[in-house]
């Protein structure tokens, strides 16, 4: 169950954002949690589901997303990253494997004090998002363009 909320999570943040909500509907302990410890925020956007929190925002130019349980409870971030500060290896396999597709985004999940990336790649063909995760990489979703 876990990892399907993961996944739901991580789906999420690759596909676009969903419409943000005004503070004041937001769980209070969810932002206090964010504020204290996201300090320097900018541009921060909130959407509330019914078994989690988002908050969507900017800390040092780049965009990351957290999200919180019902409870107000940090469950996972994510963080915009550039190809070049993924590990070496998937540098190196993306180049080997992957070729004939061009890097859209890429992010580094935490959550579960585990630490994932994604990298979402497109091509003629199809759209992929790639998943790293225990010193491997695999195909996390495939989504054919014709």
């Amino acid at each position: 169950m876990k990892k399907l909320f993961i996944a739901a999570l991580v789906a999420l943040t690759i596909s676009t954002s969903a419409f943000a909500q005004d503070v004041n509907q937001i769980d209070p302990k969810a932002v206090q949690n964010f504020e204290a410890t996201f300090v320097g925020a900018s541009k921060v956007e909130w959407t509330s589901k019914e078994s989690f929190t988002k908050a969507s925002f900017l800390q040092d130019e780049q965009k990351v997303e957290v999200f919180y349980n019902p409870d107000g409870d940090l469950i996972a971030t994510t963080k915009q990253v550039k190809m070049e500060e993924l590990p070496t290896f998937v540098k190196r396999t993306f180049t080997k494997k992957y070729s004939d597709y061009n890097v859209t985004e890429a992010f580094k999940f935490n959550a579960d004090a585990e630490t994932n990336y994604f990298v979402a790649a497109e091509n003629d063909k199809e759209s992929i998002v790639l998943k790293v995760a225990n010193g491997s990489i695999s195909v996390y979703s495939r989504t054919s363009k014709i």
